[in-house]
């Protein structure tokens, strides 16, 4: 068969192993795969001189659907241990929040609208009351994550003036941005005080000058300082500092649970006296991704009016979401809404008892092991709680095991420890135990 008979884009898109890909992907997107495709073998017969195979062109094509396909954003079963899980989607969100949260976002709302003197209204609504219930402070303003939340209240109250920073805090978080980064950007000046593993009350007291805007405590993301170590009391520093300088924490996780080992909750911080506090909505507070900041109203209102406001709000899923996450907790303290501070609240027996029944139910292709799983999303990297979980046995390497669990629908997302690869029932939901439980069942010596 000669070029010119290859078949057209048109027919090819009619062949029924392509309709499930456009039903996913759509026509355009099939449609020019199916061409780039083509051309790629065009090039081939070219220049290996051969002749046309549509079996191999629909190979071609099909192989190259399939990997496209696993880049759309997709449900995945996280079997890793890690409850807070940022590669993940972090905090997965309760269907019974997610119909009701629905219910408002599906339909025309009152967002901006006072529906008791039909004008426009505040953006926050019922939130900023909710959000005052919850986690305290005088009042509060939510953004669409936690380093917007500390870019926009730099931007408000440091432009130009300094901001005292512990060498120990100056952290980078995920994809590479850095606090001094973020400083440098907002029109800041970095002030850095103390060494990695020690700062002092007069560290901090020392380096204040009259152009001193603020002290900025960050969250020891993903690592932690141990040994040879001191850090200064956040209450001590508070009433310590000049009426001209802020105390502004960057909490992160927004952990209000006293079950975390090691985690400071958002109150504690409101409680001393911070003046404005920023958090994650979708760490310990279960939520979808914002950054939330509470504290003083004269400081949160400035923040408010800011013009870059703005820019950083969130839409009107988030605070749907975030009002009914919070108004359900507060109605039921063992809701199992927030998975993560629920899970870290479970007795170890509930743990070995899910473990057993999975294992159970795979036919003599796991072992129960007791191990320890991780909060993750950078809230106590150093915190492990224990738990029981599931090591497959299976001839062909860990490598390849992972791969194919990785391979299915949904993909089943484990990790190695010890040459073997390692399910936690603990980071599944309740929906998923059966799925998982079978799939492994299902498991054939030869993958």
């Amino acid at each position: 068969m000669q070029l010119s008979n290859i078949i057209q884009v048109g027919k090819l898109l009619n062949h029924p192993q392509l309709i499930p890909y456009i039903e996913t992907l759509s026509r355009p997107i099939v449609t020019e795969i199916v061409r780039r495709s083509i051309d790629d073998y065009k090039q081939i017969l070219i220049r290996e001189q051969g002749n046309v195979d549509l079996d191999d062109l629909l190979a071609i094509i099909l192989n190259e659907l399939a990997i496209i396909a696993r880049e759309k954003t997709q449900p995945v079963i996280n079997a890793t241990g890690i409850l807070v899980h940022t590669n993940l989607g972090r905090a997965p969100i309760d269907r019974t929040l997610w119909d009701k949260a629905g219910e408002t976002v599906c339909r025309y709302s009152n967002l901006e609208f006072n529906l008791l003197n039909g004008k426009r209204g505040s953006r926050m609504g019922m939130l900023s009351r909710v959000i005052r219930a919850y986690f305290g402070g005088e009042d509060n303003v939510v953004v669409n994550n936690n380093a917007a939340a500390i870019h926009l209240i730099l931007k408000t109250f440091a432009i130009g003036k300094e901001v005292i920073v512990s060498r120990s805090e100056q952290v980078q978080i995920g994809g590479g941005f850095r606090i001094p980064e973020i400083l440098a950007e907002s029109g800041a000046i970095l002030k850095d005080v103390g060494t990695t593993n020690i700062t002092t009350l007069d560290d901090y007291l020392n380096a204040i000058t009259d152009n001193t805007a603020m002290v900025l405590l960050v969250h020891q993301s993903n690592y932690y300082i141990e040994g040879f170590t001191e850090q200064v009391d956040p209450k001590a520093l508070r009433d310590a500092l000049p009426d001209h300088v802020m105390l502004v924490v960057d909490q992160g996780s927004g952990n209000q649970s006293p079950h975390l080992i090691g985690e400071t909750t958002v109150s504690y911080y409101e409680k001393l006296g911070a003046d404005l506090i920023a958090f994650s909505g979708d760490k310990m507070v279960g939520g979808p991704q914002a950054g939330i900041i509470i504290g003083k109203a004269q400081y949160v209102q400035k923040i408010q009016k800011h013009p870059m406001m703005r820019v950083f709000r969130p839409g009107k899923e988030t605070y749907a979401l975030l009002e009914n996450l919070l108004l359900t907790q507060m109605n039921d303290k063992h809701s199992t809404v927030n998975r993560a501070a629920w899970t870290i609240a479970q007795p170890l027996n509930q743990h070995k008892a899910l473990a057993d029944k999975i294992a159970e139910q795979t036919h003599g292709r796991t072992r129960v092991i007791q191990t320890e799983y991780l909060v993750g999303g950078g809230t106590t990297p150093r915190a492990t709680y224990p738990t029981y979980a599931l090591a497959i046995d299976h001839p062909r390497p860990a490598d390849e095991l992972l791969a194919h669990l990785r391979a299915q629908t949904p993909p089943i997302i484990g990790v190695i420890q010890q040459g073997r690869v390692v399910i936690y029932p603990v980071s599944l939901l309740p929906s998923e135990y059966d799925y998982v439980a079978r799939t492994l069942a299902e498991l054939k010596d030869e993958l």
